[in-house]
């Protein structure tokens, strides 16, 4: 197998939460948080009834909750709200608790590194249901309005009286002078009801708040700016690092939270590391809502894997993302740099492996100022745990597929290559090298819900493998054995596809697809390809094989194991390709896929065009390819 030299290069793309030295639990969770969530119900492209609560939450550490607030729905006035529920937290910090607004559904949810920040969404509702939660742990002790002091940034999702027809999304940029006055209230961002979406620039004057010893409170934003204003409830952490927001009087629906500024001095390299993140979508008419991980780089580029709530279902995203952080702690965030546009911030310094880096993100879907918009939108992320264990440790968040290095809620998928990372997984580096693959590599083991997976390769700190075929069910358990020392079990989600490009790096792009031309040589920007050309893409993660291919065997040559999923699709730069020969396993070799396409005659040229793959419940888009 000639590709696992790559998942070591890549290794470093898991790094980057913040340590801790035992994995979360439930105990983790708990405590007095105060909460905003955010539920919107869609019928025919718009809100019918979003509803807003906020109060407080508090976990008693062993899976049970109680929540107390006010609770806002559709034009009518707020209603008390109180309610009970139960929580799990798993090992990698991932989070699922009843959903206090409806509590038929789970919000699966994600809890930071230092445990005071949650952030989650009912991405597995059935219904065209779609919300964001977050939460930000309460005070121990006595605050006042000294606690809100210094440059603030944050992003708020409006739908007045419950419905679309006025709905806002926007970046606030606050100046507190803990002395109860915002000096600085300045807004970006669009209405649906003012100026056909546009995205203006506006300043409010006379802001005020006040804090409470508990941390609860108001906030008055006054009038002077349309796209943010009015009195609001507030709740601020004990550090003053966190505060959140919401109306619900005069048929008010909205979130509002923010973050104190990471630093004056910010930059692209200071955002590097995994977060959590959650976000709540409205583009056009496609309501979404998504829990998730985000990888920065420290290079201007993210890595995204979410499960996203999109058409009344869930399914699985991966995708590359650009981003700018400038000197003031403000940036930018979209699939591809947009000039003009400030749409998020990094907040919050915390410290990794002694450097000062940003604990947390936040942003709303707004554009340039002046250009208009269709998309609205808020997202919040949070720096994940780091899990750290002695003897043979498997990270919780480190089994990930090994083409894409997608972080986890990123499925593992039945036949895929996949990697886990950790310590103290091998005593010295081995690789197979015979087929069928051996399911004991020096002197290690690796077990898939208690079946041994066949191995390519075995590290002290990483090992790939193959997913077994014929696996059912939503999660898998995965376990190592090291020359007879067990590690710790870890839950990973399972899928039926989880499709991923294999890649490799260039002077042009971090992640360059690896696609070949019909002669079996590599697409370069050397030797680019062409539209209307044929190319074969190597990936892994499409699933199942028809006929059938023994976990760890080559896939055959005649006949062919064509992939059964049926609505497998490749896109160039959005152009979805019609002439697709092959998709199936490529011969000879184990878990690796192969796809055989004719590029679009209208695919645009360009240095780096994105290749994008879909199946029936995943889509990646995480690669790209030179097209002339």
């Amino acid at each position: 197998m000639r590709f696992h030299r790559m998942a070591l290069c890549c290794a470093a793309w898991l790094a980057g939460g913040v340590a801790v030295g035992q994995v979360p639990t439930n105990a983790s969770l708990n405590g007095k948080y105060y909460f905003v969530q955010l539920l919107v119900t869609a019928s025919g492209g718009q809100a019918t009834n979003a509803q807003n609560l906020g109060g407080s939450i508090t976990f008693n550490g062993t899976g049970g909750f109680t929540y107390t607030g006010k609770l806002g729905a559709g034009a009518g006035a707020p209603a008390a709200s109180s309610g009970s529920g139960t929580y799990s937290v798993t090992s990698a910090g991932n989070v699922s608790l009843t959903n206090p607004i409806k509590s038929t559904l789970q919000i699966i949810g994600r809890l930071s590194g230092d445990a005071n920040v949650l952030v989650g969404a009912s991405t597995e509702a059935s219904d065209n249901t779609n919300d964001i939660l977050v939460a930000i742990k309460a005070p121990t002790g006595n605050v006042a309005n000294t606690v809100l002091n210094g440059a603030y940034t944050g992003s708020s999702l409006q739908f007045p009286n419950g419905l679309s027809t006025g709905m806002k999304s926007v970046v606030v940029s606050l100046a507190a002078g803990g002395n109860g006055q915002f000096s600085t209230v300045a807004v970006v961002g669009h209405a649906a009801d003012q100026g056909a979406g546009r995205n203006a620039s506006q300043q409010a004057s006379a802001a005020t708040y006040t804090v409470n010893g508990d941390g609860t409170g108001t906030a008055n934003f006054g009038s002077g700016a349309t796209l943010f204003s009015g009195a609001r409830d507030i709740f601020v952490s004990g550090d003053g690092s966190y505060l959140l927001g919401y109306s619900t009087a005069n048929g008010g629906r909205d979130i509002f939270v923010a973050t104190k500024n990471f630093s004056a001095s910010a930059g692209n390299a200071a955002f590097d590391g995994r977060y959590w993140i959650a976000e709540l979508t409205v583009d056009g008419t496609n309501f979404s809502s998504a829990s998730g991980a985000l990888r920065a780089f420290g290079n201007g580029r993210v890595l995204l894997s979410e499960r996203l709530h999109l058409d009344a279902r869930p399914m699985d995203f991966s995708g590359i993302n650009s981003y700018t952080v400038n000197s003031d702690s403000s940036g930018a965030l979209a699939p591809l740099p947009i000039q003009g546009v400030n749409n998020m911030a990094v907040g919050v310094s915390v410290t990794v492996s002694g450097t000062a880096r940003p604990n947390t993100l936040v942003g709303a879907q707004i554009g340039a100022v002046n250009s208009p918009s269709a998309q609205y939108g808020i997202f919040f992320g949070v720096r994940t745990p780091t899990a750290t264990g002695s003897g043979v440790f498997l990270d919780p968040a480190g089994v990930v597929n090994g083409a894409s290095f997608a972080p986890m809620p990123s499925p593992m998928s039945l036949g895929a290559i996949a990697s886990a990372f950790g310590s103290g997984l091998a005593a010295a580096q081995a690789q197979a090298s015979t087929v069928p693959l051996p399911a004991t590599l020096g002197g290690v083991s690796l077990t898939v819900n208690g079946t041994p997976a066949p191995l390519f390769f075995v590290s002290p700190t990483q090992i790939n493998f193959q997913t077994p075929f014929g696996l059912t069910g939503n999660t898998v358990t995965i376990k190592v054995n090291n020359g007879g020392s067990q590690s710790n079990e870890v839950t990973v989600p399972l899928a039926p596809t989880g499709p991923a490009i294999f890649q490799y790096s260039d002077s042009v792009s971090p992640n360059r697809g690896i696609v070949l031309h019909a002669d079996n040589s590599l697409v370069t920007p050397q030797s680019p390809a062409q539209a209307g050309e044929t190319v074969i893409i190597y990936l892994t993660g499409l699933g199942a094989l028809n006929p059938a291919v023994a976990t760890g065997d080559g896939n055959p040559s005649g006949p062919l194991a064509r992939a059964t999923d049926p609505v497998i699709q490749i896109l160039f730069g959005g152009e979805v390709a019609t002439s697709v020969p092959y998709i199936g396993g490529a011969p000879g070799f184990v878990g690796l896929n192969q796809i055989n396409v004719v590029i679009p005659l209208t695919t645009r040229s360009g240095p780096a065009v994105p290749v994008a793959i879909s199946s029936s419940n995943a889509f990646t888009d995480v690669v790209d390819i030179p097209i002339r």
